[in-house]
C-alpha cells in the first residue's frame, strides 16, 4: 500500500509541477515545486561560479549561452525520470498481476521506464484490468510529457527573438555596449528628436511583453544575447538612464513615452528582483564632475531647460528607483552593466560625398554608420 500511495503522490507532484511550468504558467514559487528550485539554487550556483573564474569575455559568454538550452532538456530527463519512479512505485504495488510477476523493484523500474518511454520492449505482460489501464496510462503520460517539453521550447524561442531584436538595435543606436546618453546624442537633431518618442514606445510595449514572458518563464533570463559585450538587461539599463537623464535635464518635456517607458522599465526590474529574491545595494549618487560631463554634453545639444543643481538632483533620485537593482542582477547574471557614459555616436549621412562611376558624379553616396 505505502508503494502504492508514495507513487501516485510523486506522480501528483510531476504532473502539477509540469502543468505550472509549461502548460499554464503563471510564474509562481510555491511548495513542492521541482523546477525552479531545482534550476535556482542547486544547478544555477556552481555553474554561476565556475563560469564567472573564466577571464574571456567571450568564451565566458559561450559557456553561460549553454546554461539555458541544458536546463530545458535536464528538466525533460528529471521529469522524465521522476515519472518513471512514479509509475514504478505503482507497478511494484501490484507486482504479482504480472506476469511472470515483478520479482525486484529494478524489474518495476524496467517497465515502467518500458511504458513511459514508449518502447514496448517489456518481458512483462499481464491479463489484469489495472495492469493494462496502468501501462497505457503510463505510456499516455509520457508522451504527453515529452510534447509539452518541445511545445515549452518553441515558446520559448519565440519569446527570445522578440526579446533581442530591440535590444539589437540598440547597440546599433547607442553602442555596445549601449549607453543611456548616447541615445540621447543619437537623436539630438529635430528629425531624431520626432523619432525619439517611437523609440521609448517600442521599448514600453518590450517592457510590457518581458514582463508577461519572463515571469511565466522564469528560465528565459538563462538564456544569453549573442553578443558577448552586452545583453538585453544591459540595453534595459540603457534605455533606463537615457530617460532618466531626459526626464532630469528636462522635467517638461513633451516625450510621454520616456515617462511610460521609465515606469515600466522600473517595474520589470522590480518584478526580476522580487521573483528572483535577490539582495541589492542602493546606487550610489553620480559625483558632481561625473553628472557634470553628461549635463554638459546634452546642453550642447539642447537637451537641458533647467540648471545643472536642479538637473543633479532629479537625475539621482530618478536612477535611485532602478540602478542598485539592475546592477544586482546584473552581477547575479553575469551580465555586463550598462554604462553612463559612452563616446558612441551615430553619424550622419555625409550627402556632400557623392558616388562617382567612371569620372561621373551619379548621386550621393550612401549613407553609413560610424562610432
Amino acid at each position: 500500500m505505502i508503494f502504492l500511495l508514495s507513487g501516485m503522490i510523486l506522480l501528483l507532484l510531476v504532473l502539477r509541477d509540469v502543468f505550472q511550468t509549461v502548460i499554464v504558467p503563471r510564474g509562481t514559487v510555491t511548495s513542492f515545486h521541482i523546477a525552479t528550485p531545482l534550476v535556482r539554487s542547486v544547478i544555477w550556483p556552481p555553474f554561476r561560479y565556475v563560469t564567472s573564474k573564466v577571464e574571456s569575455p567571450i568564451w565566458k559568454a559561450e559557456l553561460l549561452g549553454w546554461f539555458g538550452p541544458f536546463v530545458v532538456m535536464l528538466l525533460l530527463t528529471v521529469w522524465m525520470s521522476l515519472l518513471i519512479l512514479a509509475f514504478s512505485l505503482i507497478s511494484y504495488s501490484v507486482a504479482t498481476e504480472y506476469s511472470p510477476a515483478l520479482d525486484s523493484f529494478p524489474s518495476a523500474i524496467y517497465v515502467a521506464g518500458s511504458s513511459v518511454l514508449t518502447l514496448g520492449l517489456s518481458d512483462f505482460s499481464s491479463t489484469s484490468i489495472k495492469v493494462r489501464i496502468l501501462i497505457l496510462a503510463s505510456a499516455f503520460i509520457g508522451m504527453v510529457l515529452t510534447a509539452s517539453v518541445v511545445s515549452l521550447l518553441f515558446t520559448l524561442i519565440a519569446s527570445l527573438q522578440r526579446r533581442e531584436v530591440l535590444a539589437s538595435l540598440t547597440s546599433n543606436v547607442a553602442g555596445t555596449p549601449p549607453a543611456g546618453i548616447a541615445i540621447l546624442e543619437t537623436y539630438e537633431s529635430p528629425s531624431g528628436r520626432k523619432s525619439l518618442d517611437g523609440f521609448y514606445d517600442d521599448w514600453h510595449c518590450w517592457c510590457a511583453d518581458i514582463s508577461e514572458t519572463h515571469k511565466a518563464y522564469p528560465i528565459l533570463v538563462y538564456f544569453r544575447s549573442t553578443d558577448p559585450y552586452s545583453s538585453w538587461l544591459t540595453a534595459l539599463g540603457a534605455v533606463l538612464d537615457s530617460t532618466a537623464l531626459l526626464l532630469s535635464v528636462n522635467p517638461q518635456t513633451d516625450c510621454v513615452q520616456a515617462t511610460l517607458a521609465y515606469r515600466f522599465g522600473c517595474r520589470v526590474v522590480d518584478d526580476l528582483i522580487e521573483h528572483w529574491n535577490l539582495r541589492f545595494e542602493h546606487a550610489a549618487d553620480s559625483s558632481g564632475d561625473e553628472f557634470s560631463g553628461l549635463y554638459k554634453r546634452l546642453n550642447s545639444t539642447a537637451y537641458c531647460s533647467v540648471d545643472e543643481t536642479t538637473a543633479e538632483a532629479n537625475f539621482n533620485q530618478l536612477r535611485q528607483e532602478y540602478a542598485g537593482k539592475h546592477q544586482a542582477l546584473c552581477k547575479y547574471l553575469l551580465l555586463p552593466p550598462a554604462p553612463l557614459f559612452d563616446e558612441y555616436k551615430l553619424r550622419r549621412p555625409l550627402a556632400e560625398q557623392a558616388l562617382t562611376i567612371d569620372g561621373k558624379q551619379e548621386g550621393p553616396s550612401v549613407s553609413y554608420w560610424e562610432t
